[in-house]
């Protein structure tokens, strides 16, 4: 198994498959740094070449960054390459019988997911968000820790919560939209904004 990155989101993951007892065989990707092992201990591979060999054996991996372009970027890569992508869950999530998708998101220690919740394909819920009832999220997009999605929120694709922000009820949020840390957001938002303050105040992204 293979996790796609080598920073600090990956040390979090890291402790996160120690804890469950997923460390056999694993590998780490970094194309840009010359360390042979992460954390000392786990191999860490460095070429196209080299994961392709390691998929032979285990075609697994998991998205060891949170950028969500990034996150995007080594999901199609990867899987071009021949391997498959697999999630990774905590320790202490609350988890309804009546969620979707959460099975293909990568979700962290503490997190809250509600009922009648979608949420899609390459999502981080990071370590204690909070997804309430009937919340809808895209695909590849970061929920960082401590963040709140109150009811029937809809979150788009490429999007980034920012850490302790709260997106207020029936709240519509379009794709590759970015909140700010701390920021309330009281009113949709669309496509490509970047959203900051209480109450949140948009902006065109860069």
């Amino acid at each position: 198994m293979i996790v796609a990155g080598a920073g600090g989101h990956a040390l979090e993951l890291l402790d996160i498959l120690i804890s469950n007892g997923e460390t056999k065989g694993v590998f780490f990707f970094d194309e840009i740094n010359v360390d042979n092992y992460f954390q000392g201990t786990y191999p860490i591979l460095s070429t196209e070449n080299e994961v392709k060999k390691a998929f032979l054996e285990d075609p697994r991996f998991i998205l060891g960054t949170g950028n969500p372009k990034v996150r995007h970027q080594f999901y199609s890569r990867f899987s071009n390459l021949g391997g498959k992508l697999i999630s990774v869950q905590g320790k202490g999530v609350a988890f309804s019988n009546f969620s979707i998708g959460a099975d293909q998101a990568d979700i962290f220690n503490l997190c809250f997911i509600g009922g009648n919740t979608q949420i899609g394909k390459g999502c981080l819920i990071n370590t204690g968000a909070q997804i309430h009832h009937e919340v809808k999220i895209g695909e590849f997009t970061e929920v960082n820790p401590g963040a709140i999605l109150l009811g029937k929120v809809e979150i788009g694709s490429f999007c980034s919560i920012g850490a302790n922000a709260t997106i207020l009820p029936k709240v519509k949020i379009g794709n590759n939209v970015i909140v700010g840390a701390g920021a309330v957001v009281i009113r949709d938002v669309e496509d490509g904004k970047t959203v900051v303050g209480v109450p949140g105040r948009e902006f065109k992204n860069e």
